[in-house]
């Protein structure tokens, strides 16, 4: 019961991006054939939509070894065959030749700007991307991808909530017996600012 990179007890509640579950049920009712994890961190998305989509290939990338460790031991746990892989780049995704429709997935601290250039958005214009924006690195991260994929993707922009937010109005039967400071200490995600997701679904 190890997280890498965030708070553990979010996601042991199932709290954590709860923002994006709209996108998730979307997601896992879709037929990719592959699934890209960039920025897998012990695997919560990789493993867990990998559970959801059997039939898909699922590939997860992190620069943190002991991240991919976490995740491939997450994987055999629950029976998911995940090939985990090192730093992904904008050279590494066109490698993979995709063809058949797929999903990426990014959160690469900020260098979703270089993966994700122009030429590369045109060319994932069958593929679905669900990419967190950290405009606290770079401000102009949210409104670059979206010009870069609105012209082959329906955008939808997903904002996160406060934490303290979260601890008024998150309901889960588990937090009942708790405080209100303690269940902003269990909820929270200790983000540096309010973050954005795209959500950009290919038009063809």
């Amino acid at each position: 019961k190890v997280s890498s990179g965030s708070e553990l007890y979010p996601k042991l509640l199932g709290s954590y991006e709860a923002e994006l579950s709209n996108v998730i049920s979307y997601v896992i009712q879709q037929k990719y054939a592959t699934v890209l994890d960039i920025g897998c961190a012990e695997g919560y998305y990789a493993v867990g939509i990998g559970m959801k989509i059997p039939t898909a290939q699922i590939i997860a990338y992190d620069t943190d070894i002991k991240a991919l460790e976490l995740c491939q031991q997450m994987a055999d746990l629950n029976k998911v065959k995940v090939q985990t892989k090192g730093f992904c780049t904008e050279a590494t995704i066109r490698s993979l030749n995709l063809t058949d429709k797929s999903l990426i997935i990014s959160d690469c601290e900020g260098f979703e700007n270089k993966v994700f250039t122009e030429s590369l958005c045109k060319d994932l214009k069958n593929h679905d991307l669900l990419i967190e924006c950290h405009d606290f690195i770079d401000i102009n991260t949210t409104p670059r991808l979206i010009k870069r994929l609105s012209g082959t993707h329906t955008i939808e922009i997903i904002k996160s909530i406060d934490d303290i937010d979260k601890a008024y109005n998150y309901s889960y039967a588990e937090l009942d017996e708790y405080t209100l400071d303690e269940r902003k200490k269990i909820l929270a995600e200790r983000r540096p600012s309010i973050m954005r997701w795209i959500f950009a679904k290919a038009n063809n």
